[in-house]
């Protein structure tokens, strides 16, 4: 009976980790990226991350972590592939490292939940050219640099 349910326990366990090495703690992955900042921002409880390499924005992402975050999100040039070191798996899209900016509005067009950005990539990136999701909050952010 206890090991049917240490063993139910796994996936919760499991989870609960994979979902940690998300955020911001120093044990967070690196992907092997050097060079810039690994943030994590969270759209509608869906995690998407950011490789920026750009200095004004990395300062704007330290700010935001320091002062809760409201109302800012980053919107920057949308990219095929999950970027360096798939940083931004499971998506296959990202958002180029040198030309993430945080902002405070932007047009809607290109507003959107990570998965929806997902389902219509090819959309995103060939006719929008930007992901700029409105709702993102600040979840994580790990210095690589």
């Amino acid at each position: 009976m206890l090991a049917a349910r240490l063993r139910s326990l796994v996936p919760v366990l499991f989870l609960t980790l994979a979902l940690g090495a998300c955020g911001g703690s120093p044990t967070a992955p690196d992907f092997g990226l050097s060079g810039g900042v690994l943030a994590t921002f969270t759209v509608s409880g869906e995690p998407f991350r950011v490789f920026v390499t750009r200095p004004p924005t990395i300062d704007a992402l330290f700010a935001l972590q320091r002062n809760g975050g409201e109302g800012a999100f980053p919107n920057g040039t949308i990219r095929r592939g999950t970027g360096a070191g798939g940083h931004n798996a499971p998506y296959t899209w990202h958002l180029d490292p040198a030309e993430i900016e945080i902002v405070d509005l932007a047009i809607e067009v290109c507003d959107g939940r990570p998965s929806y950005v997902q389902e219509h990539r090819d959309e995103y990136v060939d006719l929008i050219g930007r992901y700029c999701p409105w709702g993102a909050q600040l979840t994580g952010l790990v210095d690589l640099r």
